[in-house]
């Protein structure tokens, strides 16, 4: 509902309120999925419009649409300022959309940059709506704002969730590292311990059939190529910091060939 920036509504009420009731309890075919991916200040998106009945798609378009929410605007003809809902930052497409059976869908795929300096990073939504071009009704609108995107729909926000792109709806991890057990490549509780750098070196003891680990200088010249590299994502990097700096170089090279030659791993 439309109203001035002194929160007189009443101009609106006559105009729109007839148009509104009229709405109410109107039944739509379309369902409208937003999801995609936050990397920093680039957003990739997917928008997947579905269908539960059937409605022929002549001149139906998908709008998509960037908006920042709750955010200060000045009204120079009152001279104050107003709290504005969803303003339209960034108009991204309008595209054809060709479904009209049920169970059918099309997804819109594309990416955009958020304007740090001009936008609030944390007020960013996308807004899409399926409209009917010929009669210019809406018959579906959905907003979800990027912060909120949930990528492997396991009911877990990105932001919280250990893996994004892996449905793992208990979030395990059984190391601790912060990465789930589902898209962890570092079983670093079973086979990755502290010093067991070259992981593959590994073995069966041949009568409990239990497994044990191997530290000796196979470790360390693994250990010495991770350093040289600044590999920091292999398994070897998390098995690799004998002191603890949250950082892996030269000094837990010196600590490997100590423990080593003192016999203590």
């Amino acid at each position: 509902m439309g109203g001035y920036a002194n929160g007189n509504y009443e101009p609106f009420i006559g105009t729109f309120t007839g148009i509104y009731n009229s709405m109410l309890g109107a039944d739509t075919p379309y369902e409208i999925l937003i999801n995609g991916l936050k990397d920093g200040l680039t957003v990739n998106y997917d928008i997947t419009v579905s269908m539960d009945d059937d409605l022929d798609s002549d001149n139906k378009k998908v709008q998509i649409i960037v908006v920042e929410d709750n955010i200060m605007s000045y009204w120079g003809s009152v001279g104050i300022d107003h709290n504005a809902r969803n303003v339209a930052r960034y108009w991204i497409s309008t595209e054809d959309l060709d479904i009209s059976s049920s169970d059918d869908y099309q997804t819109f795929s594309g990416s955009f940059v958020i304007d740090d300096e001009a936008w609030n990073p944390d007020s960013i939504k996308i807004i899409s709506m399926v409209q009917d071009y010929n009669t210019y009704a809406i018959h579906q609108v959905q907003e979800l704002n990027v912060n909120q995107f949930d990528t492997d729909q396991d009911g877990i926000m990105n932001s919280e969730d250990n893996c994004m792109t892996d449905y793992n709806p208990g979030q395990e991890d059984i190391d601790g590292d912060g990465i789930g057990d589902e898209c962890d490549p570092c079983d670093n509780e079973n086979i990755f311990v502290l010093g067991n750098v070259n992981g593959d070196l590994w073995y069966y003891d041949d009568v409990s059939l239990e497994p044990s680990v191997s530290v000796d200088l196979f470790d360390v010249l693994r250990l010495v190529e991770i350093v040289e590299s600044n590999d920091t994502e292999s398994c070897g990097y998390q098995a690799a910091d004998f002191t603890g700096e949250g950082d892996v170089n030269t000094f837990d090279i010196y600590a490997l060939v100590g423990l080593i030659m003192d016999g203590t791993v």
